[in-house]
Order: structure tokens, then sequence, then C-alpha cells
């Protein structure tokens, strides 16, 4: 008959266990730092987003006002033309505190009545995003507008 002897020493099992422990917390460590990194990341790319928008916005306003000030002189003597005449588009950059606004005031016809389109883009300083708004209103009635 043959004795089959089993091994009682322990030592071993806990040194194993002990590093099986470490492996399973460094990985999760890592997940969660990873995790945190990535919110973090979209948080600001969401703020830079938001902050582009009201650059965008302002630009937009600041070309508006600038067309109705002194009794809409600018807007009367540079868009309101007759409907077969093209008008070259007016550019600007106005620069804010914490980015620009790349500014478009141009005009299409829809029917028979001529409409301005402003067109800002914002961009801020350190930051790759930009933002777009646009404004159209009808030549003779500028309170009458569309957002896009």
């Amino acid at each position: 008959m043959t004795r089959h002897h089993v091994a009682t020493d322990k030592r071993g099992f806990t040194l194993l266990f002990a590093m099986a422990v470490l492996l399973i917390m460094s990985i999760l460590s890592v997940a969660i730092f990873t995790l945190f990194a990535s919110n973090i990341a979209t948080e600001k790319m969401q703020t830079d987003a938001i902050r582009a928008h009201y650059v965008a916005q302002s630009g937009v306003d600041v070309a508006f006002g600038a067309l109705l000030q002194d009794n809409k002189s600018l807007l009367t003597n540079y868009f309101d033309k007759a409907v077969t005449i093209n008008v070259t588009p007016l550019t600007s950059q106005i620069v804010l505190d914490s980015g620009t606004a790349d500014i478009v005031v141009s005009s299409y016809i829809d029917g028979t009545e001529r409409w301005v389109l402003i067109t800002s883009t914002g961009s801020l300083n350190a930051s790759t995003v930009t933002q777009v708004s646009k404004l159209s209103f009808n030549i003779r009635y500028p309170q009458i507008k569309k957002w896009e």
C-alpha cells in the first residue's frame, strides 16, 4: 500500500493571496483614476462649449446692435437693396476677454423679402472648441428674428 503525502504548510498560500489582492486593488485603482480623468476631460469640453457659445452669441448681439444703431443707417444703406441685387457680405472680428467672435453679415432673399443673416463663430483663447450662432431678420422688420 502506498501512502500519499498531503502538504499542510500554508505559508506560501498566504503570500499568493496577498499578491492577488494587491493586483486586484491596483487594477481597480487604475480603472477609477481613468474614469475620473475621463470625467474631468468631458466636463472641461462641455464648459468650453458653453463658453464658446456665449462668445458666438456676443458676436451676434454686437453685429445686430451695430446694424440698428444710428437710426439703422448701416442696415438701410448697405442691405436695403432691390431683391435682384447681390450684396457683398460684411466681415469682422471682435476680441473678448475669453476668446474671439468671427462675424459674417450677409443677406438672402426669401420670397419677395430680403433677410439679413448674422453668423458668428465663437472660439476660446485656450481651447479648440468653437460654436456657431446664427440670426436672421427681415430687413424691413428687424424685430422679426429667426435663430438657427
